[in-house]
């Protein structure tokens, strides 16, 4: 009997075991995406150049970190991180690891999709020529930042086959020219303006404005002149002017760029995001979080405009504390006096500060998550962190300011747009690269790209041109933008 029973089990082993073949073993899931069954249709595609953008929105870029450094290493702005305002970080700081990371991410993105986008992607020729310019601009500019950033990172023009490999330091010379590259095939591939739903992705005239950023960070003055130029010619861009003579009307012209929400001064509005000076901004939504859809939202996809995370919960005046604000040592003497319509300086000024006093709004209650009792809370020096040392908050970025009546995470949630790049910065790019590269005080043309940036805010205009008047202009123009010490850094350079 032990016999026979040894038998049958040998039997249904052996049957069992062919039962089990490799192929019934393994089985692919068909609710996972992988390789072979994702890289099939247009959508497939679509989705793959939307998670490309959105390294740009994440809480370790433009979201958060990109932000604390930027405000940390500019001499304009003063909060609670000492040691990096003293630029006393290295790669063990996590914001700097971090952005590190995002921009290789977006690297990485960009580089998966210029490689499975092949003649057999089964793409509409026409957007898929378009998709192809997105890939390289965006590849583009997460390099730049990578270069300007970190110098000498690895330049990988494909995906790593395994991502655990390491890879060779490049030249920053070496990546430029890859930005260079990048940047010029896109703009033959871009379209200049896009439809409403499909606002935040990236035009030829971004593409454009990057490559003369690029040309003037290499001290190439020409070519930086020739093809910010271009991007002045086209007539697309224009600078959001004052409607009226009003002194508000001065100061919303301005302030709009820096706003989630148009600004209302009787009949007159300032259109804020996407605006006629907007040639690229990192888009944010709260569309998710409310419910809403948000498939429209780009190129922040299912980002909560979590930026003021730290930009916003450092900086705000409802909480009782602020451990970001202006370093009002010296900066407020900057702005020139006086301004016009009735005010005591440049209306930039009122733009960028707020001071002890200043009411949180100019009405009660706007849209949904903005609302603030205007009428009762203002602004105290006792809202800012004493150790500070200083009596102004910023009003730039941070207007108008909002608390949880409707939007429970206020202040730690705005979806404010972050401008990466406006046109008045390329007014002031052609006008610095002009008079470098011909070296004439007089140059019509680069006089008249700066003096449109200081008739827009009501200011004199220069009759002469001069490192300093360029110096002074980007300085206020741009000001808490991240743009001044990567200004200083390649001036000292050239």
């Amino acid at each position: 009997m032990k016999t026979i029973s040894k038998i049958i089990v040998v039997a249904l082993l052996l049957i069992i075991s062919q039962g089990c073949s490799e192929d019934f073993l393994n089985l692919e899931n068909v609710n996972n995406l992988t390789t072979t069954s994702f890289y099939r249709t247009e959508k497939d595609f679509e989705d793959l150049l939307i998670s490309t953008y959105m390294p740009m929105a994440f809480h370790q870029m433009w979201g958060i970190k990109a932000h604390r450094i930027g405000f940390a290493v500019d001499d304009r702005s003063i909060h609670e991180r000492f040691n990096d305002s003293q630029l006393q970080y290295d790669a063990t700081n996590p914001d700097i690891a971090e952005i590190y990371w995002s921009l290789f991410t977006g690297v990485f993105r960009s580089n998966l999709f210029l490689q499975k986008c092949t003649d057999d992607a089964g793409i509409d020729g026409v957007r898929k020529q378009q998709m192809i310019g997105e890939a390289y601009f965006l590849r583009g500019l997460y390099y730049f930042y990578l270069a300007t950033y970190f110098e000498v990172p690895p330049l990988l023009q494909e995906p790593p086959d395994d991502p655990l490999e390491g890879h060779p330091n490049a030249t920053q010379d070496a990546i430029y020219d890859q930005v260079e590259t990048d940047f010029a095939t896109a703009m033959e591939l871009l379209p200049d303006l896009w439809d409403e739903k499909n606002l935040g992705r990236a035009t030829k005239g971004a593409a454009m404005a990057y490559l003369g950023k690029t040309y003037l960070f290499r001290a190439k003055f020409s070519e930086a002149a020739t093809i910010l130029k271009e991007v002045i010619d086209s007539d697309i861009y224009s600078l959001n002017m004052p409607q009226a003579t009003d002194s508000l009307d001065y100061v919303w012209a301005y302030l709009s760029n820096f706003t989630p929400i148009d600004l209302p001064n009787g009949s007159n509005v300032y259109d804020s995001e996407f605006n006629s000076e907007s040639i690229f901004e990192v888009n944010f939504s709260l569309a998710f979080d409310l419910g809403r859809d948000a498939s429209q939202y780009l190129p922040g996809r299912r980002s909560t405009g979590s930026h003021q995370t730290w930009f916003n919960g450092y900086s705000n005046f409802t909480q009782g504390y602020g451990n970001l604000a202006i370093d009002d040592k010296s900066f407020p003497d900057a702005f020139e006096a006086p301004g016009p319509a009735g005010l005591q300086k440049d209306p930039r000024y009122y733009a960028t500060f707020i001071a002890p006093g200043d009411t949180l709004d100019w009405r009660t209650s706007i849209l949904d998550h903005y609302e603030t009792n205007a009428g009762t809370r203002v602004f105290r020096i006792s809202d800012l962190n004493s150790t500070l040392g200083t009596s102004l908050g910023m009003r730039k970025h941070l207007w108008p300011f909002h608390n949880s009546l409707v939007w429970s995470n206020a202040p730690f949630q705005d979806p404010n747009n972050w401008r990466l790049m406006r046109y008045a910065d390329v007014l002031l790019m052609y006008a610095e690269a002009a008079f470098r590269e011909s070296g004439n005080e007089f140059h019509p043309e680069a006089l008249i790209a700066i003096n449109k940036v200081r008739l827009r805010v009501g200011m004199p205009l220069l009759t002469a041109l001069s490192k300093e008047a360029i110096v002074h202009e980007r300085d206020i123009e741009l000001a808490l933008e991240h743009k001044r010490f990567w200004d200083f850094a390649r001036w000292y350079r050239d």
